[in-house]
Formats: C-alpha cells, structure tokens, sequence
C-alpha cells in the first residue's frame, strides 16, 4: 500500500506543477514571467527575483514548486479576498 500512495505522489506532481504553469502564464508561451504573474495578484519585483533561482526572469516548475509556500499562497489568498 505504501509503495502504491509513493507511487501515485511521484506521478501527480509533475502534472499539478504543470498545471500551476498554465494557471499562471497568461501569454501562454509556457513560462511564468513576472507579467504574467503579476496580472494574477500583486507581486514585487524582489519577491519574483526571491523565487527566480536562476534568474531569467521567468519561474520554472521547481521553482515554482519551491517558492509555493511563500509566493504563491500569497497569490491565492489576495484572490480569494477579491
């Protein structure tokens, strides 16, 4: 069973990422930029550059993974007051 749940996780990720990049890329060229997410909430340049590791100036699936917890929830709760 424990081996089945592993399982299920390792092949819901990549697709729940995925999902999170056409949530956000708005011009839908298959980057997150910080345009495209800041016509969803309201974002600082820093806190974009925070979650951009590499620095080109768009957020992949990782980093977008990484920076849910403080970028992201942002997001969804400014949405959810509106």
């Amino acid at each position: 069973m424990k081996k089945f749940i592993l399982a299920i996780a390792l092949v819901s990720t990549p697709v729940m990422a995925q999902d999170r990049v056409a949530q956000y890329d708005f011009d839908r060229d298959g980057k997150v930029s910080f345009e495209d997410l800041n016509r969803f909430c309201s974002v600082s340049t820093s806190l974009f550059a925070r979650a951009d590791k590499n620095s080109d100036g768009f957020l992949s699936n990782s980093e977008m993974r990484t920076a849910k917890g403080y970028l992201f929830s942002r997001c969804e709760a400014e949405n959810q007051d509106a």
